[in-house]
């Protein structure tokens, strides 16, 4: 009795950890929104003052698969405003760019799709880790301990929480190559914020982790000088954030 005590428990605890590589996280991210006002009319009052969009992380030990979360295609993308002194509305869409960003972490490559202008891009590289440095400090996420790591990106600052009790070595977005699953992270002190909302395991991920295909084949700088342009193009330098364009005028 005692032996198949043991070896039920021995079952039990080989299946929890097979549970914790294997499933789907639900993110929430907010993004800050800045608006450039253009034109020669006053801007519209009341505007909103954040984005909320929701994605998932479909992951495997072998691969990992960011992407727009497809049960929340029903989520309003349009915001209206009413303008109290003439009645005007004001419509300001916006949509969730398709992007998709795959991890094959057996061979350390990445493939990111971009949506950018109604245009898809594909960029392949190598998933560096490299950039991280741990603070020490650790905290709570939907009852797991995660770890803080912060790193540089050009010109943002990137804080991540990421937990060992899920050692796959991935996260939303470009946000991984850290000794476990990233569940938070914030850039440029909270102008952007993705936090996990829920974690559902799932031992049978690879029919959703397809590594994405569509778009023109690119490089990471060629992408960059084709956002700029366009943005400057738009009247917007730096290569645009989270920034909303806005073109009013006096009829």
């Amino acid at each position: 009795m005692k032996n198949m005590f043991l070896l039920l428990a021995f079952i039990l605890m080989d299946n929890f950890a097979f549970a914790q590589t294997s499933g789907t996280i639900f993110y929430q991210e907010k993004s800050k929104l800045h608006f450039n006002i253009q034109g020669n009319a006053p801007p519209p009052a009341n505007l909103p003052t954040e984005r909320n969009a929701f994605s998932v992380l479909y992951f495997t030990p072998a691969a990992t698969l960011y992407r727009n979360d497809p049960a929340k295609e029903e989520q309003p993308s349009l915001i209206e405003h009413e303008s109290s002194d003439e009645g005007e509305g004001v419509h300001i869409r916006m949509d969730a760019p398709d992007n998709r960003f795959y991890c094959d972490l057996k061979n350390n490559k990445c493939t990111d799709q971009r949506d950018f202008m109604q245009r898809k891009f594909l960029i392949e590289r190598d998933l560096k880790s490299t950039g991280w440095k741990l603070t020490g400090n650790q905290k709570m996420i939907l009852n797991y301990s995660c770890q803080e790591a912060t790193r540089q990106d050009d010109e943002r600052k990137v804080t991540a929480w990421f937990t060992a009790a899920i050692p796959v070595s991935s996260g939303p977005a470009s946000f991984c190559g850290l000794p476990g699953m990233v569940l938070e992270v914030n850039i440029n002190d909270g102008d952007q914020v993705i936090t996990a909302t829920s974690v559902k395991a799932d031992a049978m991920m690879e029919s959703l982790i397809v590594k994405p295909k569509e778009g023109k084949k690119v490089t990471e700088e060629e992408f960059k000088k084709i956002r700029e342009e366009k943005m400057k193009e738009m009247g917007v330098e730096g290569g645009g954030g989270n920034q909303v364009i806005i073109r009013i005028n006096d009829r």
